[in-house]
């Protein structure tokens, strides 16, 4: 790498600082700082002395746990930028992915809690791509101000072809730093970790506080609904961030567990969250639920900081830093507008092909809102507008 990675830095400076300290914890396991560092040694060897050249986009394919964390790590310290796909991902889905953003390889570690090399392998370029000498990287041609990209997040385009996000270190921790300072979060919380590692929300919710910050992820042993609200009680969780299909199905249960002592924030994103489910919730548990909006392009939105915000059809007021403007547009129904992102965590742009709703740290986000007493209120999708006799109209107003 031409630069630094602050990732890398900030986690160096923990296994400086405090390598025992506790970084991964179960009801039964535990990794520290110290294990996560030597882990990602363990998976750094299956990448040396691969065709590899620094910059390369490799996928990443790993399940929440030390794995994770280490395997990020890994690609990070060999200068390769992880593209990154959900654990589950099936191989046939994983190379077509592959193909479409030209990565020429992929790490997989399909255990959370690897105990050695053995934990990882290595989908090698010519198994892949027909390919055997390292290309060139890419970024530096399509994003000359951001070359150095951590990860690329995926996603898909209009057409359903696979789709990338660039995102340079500097903007991930820039959320991380503005989400902290949002939620009211500290180094001493617990993350109780369910949602994926690889997707954005858990990524900036989970993922990078720990390796940022030293924060203890807490990872739930089964998949049950009764399961993270046991581990959290076992385990001290203080910070639950989720989605809205869990917390209904949670709220509606006859005889739910009780609510974790030591749990003080539940948050949801991900989907919209009913005014219901949030009542619900808060009548059952005594806690309300936040309401955090968010975008891989551009990481936190909005967030609700006192809570409820479900209840009063918003989605909350801005993140610390974060400006958001509502673009008018004519088909719109009048007050509403397109939300449009500015802040130093926007991405870089899209892969394979850029696209004018991303760049230069600006992010024109495909839905529709207005705003209610300082806070964002949803009001759908511009591609859900429809045609009334010539107008564009949202199909809420259609009767």
């Amino acid at each position: 790498m031409s630069t630094p990675d602050p990732i890398l830095q900030a986690f160096e400076r923990l296994v400086r600082r405090d390598p025992l300290a506790p970084l991964v914890i179960s009801p039964e396991r535990r990794a520290t700082v110290e294990d996560v560092d030597a882990l990602a040694r363990a998976a750094g060897g299956r990448l040396a002395g691969r065709p590899l050249a620094p910059g390369t986009l490799v996928g990443l394919a790993a399940a929440n746990g030390p794995g994770f964390l280490a395997s990020l790590l890994a690609l990070r310290r060999a200068g390769l930028t992880a593209l990154l796909l959900d654990a589950q991902t099936p191989e046939t889905e994983a190379r077509r992915v592959l193909r479409a953003l030209e990565a020429p390889a992929l790490l997989r570690c399909p255990e959370g809690w690897p105990q050695g090399p053995e934990g990882w392998s290595l989908l090698t370029p010519g198994e892949t791509i027909d390919t055997t000498e390292p290309e060139p990287p890419i970024f530096p041609t399509l994003f000359p101000k951001n070359s150095e990209i951590a990860v690329v997040k995926l996603t898909s385009g209009s057409t359903g072809a696979p789709r990338g996000i660039a995102a340079p270190a500097e903007a991930l921790l820039a959320d991380d730093d503005a989400l902290t300072r949002t939620m009211g979060l500290s180094a001493a919380d617990r993350l109780l970790t369910t949602i994926p590692l690889s997707h954005s929300y858990g990524l900036a919710s989970l993922a990078l506080p720990a390796l940022v910050r030293g924060t203890v992820l807490v990872i739930p042993e089964a998949a049950s609904v009764y399961d993270p609200f046991v581990t959290a009680a076992r385990t001290g969780a203080t910070f639950f961030p989720t989605v809205p299909a869990y917390l209904d199905a949670l709220a509606r249960m006859s005889d739910p567990p009780p609510r974790p002592e030591s749990l003080r924030l539940v948050i949801t994103a991900g989907a919209p969250l009913s005014a219901a489910t949030s009542a619900r919730f808060r009548e059952a548990f005594g806690l309300p639920v936040h309401v955090f909006y968010g975008s891989s392009e551009c990481g936190g939105i909005c967030y609700d900081r006192e809570g409820g915000a479900a209840e009063r059809g918003t989605v909350g007021p801005p993140v610390e830093g974060v400006r958001v403007t509502l673009e008018p547009m004519d088909e719109a129904p009048s007050g509403d507008g397109r939300v449009v992102v500015e802040s130093p965590a926007v991405s870089a742009g899209y892969l394979p092909e850029p696209d004018e709703r991303l760049m230069d740290g600006r992010f024109r986000a495909g839905d529709l809102a207005v705003w209610q007493q300082g806070e964002i209120a949803l009001r759908g999708r511009v591609d859900d507008l429809v045609n009334v006799k010539g107008k564009k109209v949202n199909p809420r107003e259609v009767e």
